[in-house]
């Protein structure tokens, strides 16, 4: 799975200066060191896990990087943020899980290049789906590893590459239809 991503970003920065759509790379936060928290901190393995999400995408030349107002996805993603020299785009979780989705995706529509979005487990594939993806359900509470390249077209649509980066997530499913919404 990490060839394909490593193609994926291989290309997009090889042909940068000729895309004219986003590619969209959604990933949930890193592990976190709270599950009772309300804001928590990453854990050390989301620490590492965030480096490995900088070093995959160190070649990718990021133009954007869009995230949630929770510690866990702004600490995930500023490996990447320092790297590009970026500051993250807010958007707030608010008006429901679509909406947001709809909101991320309207966020990464403006820019050309490679944008770097990271969500929660409920809402990464809402935002896929909203980029032109396909309708997956919910990633399991223990899915970290997980990388969701879209490629958007022009019509909005989007194709979609699943691979994954970091440390496995534990044997089991990655894709849970009843997660708890958080």
């Amino acid at each position: 799975m990490f060839a394909i991503a490593a193609l994926v970003f291989a290309l997009s920065a090889s042909v940068q200066d000729t895309i004219r759509h986003p590619i969209v790379i959604v990933v949930r936060h890193a592990e976190k060191a709270s599950q009772t928290d309300r804001d928590p901190a990453l854990s050390e393995a989301g620490v590492i896990r965030a480096a490995a999400l900088d070093s995959v995408l160190q070649h990718a030349r990021v133009a954007a990087v869009i995230v949630t107002p929770f510690r866990r996805t702004i600490e995930t993603a500023a490996p990447v943020a320092t790297r590009y020299l970026l500051t993250p785009i807010v958007i707030p979780v608010e008006g429901g899980v679509a909406a947001h989705a709809y909101a991320v995706a309207q966020a990464a529509r403006r820019f050309d290049g490679v944008v770097l979005v990271v969500g929660h487990s409920n809402t990464v594939l809402p935002i896929v789906r909203a980029l032109g993806g396909p309708t997956l359900p919910d990633l399991c509470d223990s899915s970290y590893a997980q990388i969701f390249t879209v490629t958007v077209a022009a019509d909005r649509s989007g194709r979609m590459i699943r691979s994954g980066y970091g440390a496995p997530d534990p044997a089991g499913p990655t894709l849970c239809p009843e997660l708890p919404r958080q």
